[in-house]
C-alpha cells in the first residue's frame, strides 16, 4: 500500500507531466515569440520540479507513475482539433489548465496528510508556481 508520502509524490509527478506535455503540444502552434519564450520558461520549471519529485521517489524506494497514456492522448487529441489557435485562445487555456494544477496541488495536499515534509514543500511549491502562472497567462488574453 502506498504512503501518503508517495502518494502526494506520484500527484507532483503526473502535474508537472501534464503541464509539460501540454506546453509541448502548444508550443509548435503559436507564432507569438513573447508566448512561446514563457512557454519555454514555465517548461523549464515543470521539469525541475518533476525532477525533484522523481528523486523523492527513488529516495523511498518508489517508482514513478506519470501522465498515463490515455490522459497524454486526450491532450493531444484535444489540441490538434482545436480550431481556434490565437495567442488569447491559446493563453485562456494555459491559465485555465495552470488553475486545474493549483486546485489538484491543494487536494493533494488535503488528502494526503502524512506526506513529508519535503514533499508538503515540494507540493506548495508547485502550487504557488502554477498560480503565478496562471496569472502570467491571464496577461496575454
Amino acid at each position: 500500500m502506498q504512503s501518503d508520502n508517495e502518494k502526494m509524490l506520484q500527484e507532483i509527478v503526473q502535474n508537472t507531466e501534464m503541464g509539460k506535455n501540454t506546453l509541448d503540444e502548444l508550443m509548435s502552434l503559436t507564432h507569438d515569440q513573447k508566448l512561446r519564450d514563457e512557454m519555454l520558461r514555465q517548461k523549464r520549471e515543470y521539469r525541475r520540479i518533476n525532477q525533484a519529485a522523481h528523486t523523492a521517489l527513488d529516495a523511498i524506494g518508489a517508482e514513478a507513475h506519470g501522465q498515463s497514456a490515455a490522459a497524454r492522448m486526450s491532450v493531444s487529441m484535444g489540441i490538434r482539433t482545436m480550431m481556434d489557435k490565437s495567442t488569447r485562445n491559446l493563453a485562456t487555456m494555459l491559465a485555465e489548465g495552470s488553475g486545474q494544477g493549483v486546485l489538484d496541488c491543494k487536494r493533494a495536499e488535503r488528502d494526503y496528510p502524512e506526506a513529508s515534509p519535503g514533499a508538503f514543500k515540494l507540493c506548495h511549491e508547485l502550487g504557488a508556481f502554477q498560480s503565478d502562472a496562471e496569472e502570467t497567462w491571464r496577461g496575454f488574453v
